[in-house]
């Protein structure tokens, strides 16, 4: 495929930019469903096995979470009002839902 690749670039202009906009065949091969590298974890914490205390999962940095907390405080809010947002965009989205199926 390399040796298909570098001659369609001596030929055609912008290959390269062509060759990603085109859509990706499997020959007959099944990709595995991977999260994407540059893609971070919601969660940055969990559970310990032994004493039930948080911990930082594998793979986070303290910067990491350092960050995220940093990005909550900043909000205002308080726990129980982050919970209140979620459960009310819930809701919207279920009444938007709700009136968009409706004929």
């Amino acid at each position: 495929m390399s040796i298909i690749n570098s001659t369609m670039k001596k030929i055609v202009p912008e290959y390269g930019y062509i060759k990603k906009a085109m859509p990706q065949v499997n020959a007959g091969r099944q990709r595995e469903n991977k999260t994407p590298g540059n893609k971070k974890p919601r969660l940055l914490t969990e559970r310990s096995q032994n004493e039930g205390k948080p911990v930082l999962r594998k793979g986070v940095s303290v910067n990491q979470a350092a960050r995220k907390l940093n990005a909550y405080e900043a909000t205002g809010l308080t726990p129980q009002q982050v919970l209140d947002l979620m459960e009310r965009e819930r809701n919207l989205t279920r009444r938007v839902e709700k009136l968009e199926g409706w004929e």
